[in-house]
């Protein structure tokens, strides 16, 4: 704990208000998806994605990639989903061009044949939820208006 508490001391401003941004969307995500429709949800997160941030600090990709995966590592409750869905919002707030994809590959020869992922695309690459054989999954969502 106290080596957390270190690690996020020694980040700046623009990290730290990163980390507690992306905690309190994954936070949002998760119960959203269980309370409310994934339409409905998808629409307040646009609301808020809609409310610009005047701060884009540089590197904003990478940072969001970092603040998102350094949550998702604390909580269980971080699907990829979840993941995909903060780290959306967060990069359209800062104004940069990304696109959420959800995908399903069939898995023959399981228990479980039908497996889906979510992640985001900037600029054709992986931003976030990058696994080993991305490129086998079906992109089920169509593209949408960016940013």
């Amino acid at each position: 704990m106290i080596g957390l508490i270190r690690r996020y001391q020694s980040l700046d401003g623009a990290g730290r208000r990163l980390v507690i941004e992306a905690a309190f969307l994954m936070a949002f995500v998760w119960l959203g998806l269980r309370i409310v429709h994934y339409a409905r949800l998808r629409r307040l997160l646009d609301r808020y994605a809609a409310a610009r941030s005047t701060r884009v600090p540089p590197g904003a990709t990478e940072r969001i990639r970092r603040a998102i995966a350094a949550v998702a590592r604390r909580r269980r409750s971080a699907t990829c989903l979840v993941q995909a869905l903060a780290a959306d919002v967060m990069l359209r707030r800062r104004g940069v061009a990304c696109e959420l994809c959800i995908g399903v590959r069939i898995l023959p020869d399981t228990r479980m044949p039908l497996e889906a992922h979510a992640w985001v695309e900037c600029d054709g690459a992986v931003a976030v939820g990058a696994i080993e054989h991305l490129s086998t999954f079906h992109v089920l969502t169509p593209a949408r208006r960016l940013p």
